[in-house]
């Protein structure tokens, strides 16, 4: 898949991902949040959150885990998790 072929085909499921009628599990937004930043922004480059601050927490520690993923890598994997999601629901 050319580079701009995937870039479309990730800003596709970015949207997708917004007409859900249905939410998806907390564990796969998550997932998604984590891929988006890392192909988005590339590796965490905000302060570690606070244990006490859960959400904050959790959606950092969903971007570090996917430390030195490149970007294509991290569009691949959030192409493949929105397809999953919309099989999954319908």
């Amino acid at each position: 898949m050319s580079k701009s072929n995937l870039e479309n085909k990730f800003n596709m499921s970015c949207l997708l991902v917004k007409t859900l009628v249905k939410s998806p599990s907390d564990k796969d937004l998550l997932y998604l949040y984590g891929m988006y930043k890392q192909a988005t922004v590339g590796n965490c480059n905000v302060e570690e959150p606070s244990k006490f601050r859960l959400k904050q927490r959790a959606k950092w520690e969903a971007w570090n885990m996917n430390k030195d993923i490149e970007k294509s890598v991290a569009m691949a994997f959030y192409i493949a998790k929105v397809d999953e999601i919309f099989v999954a629901l319908n």
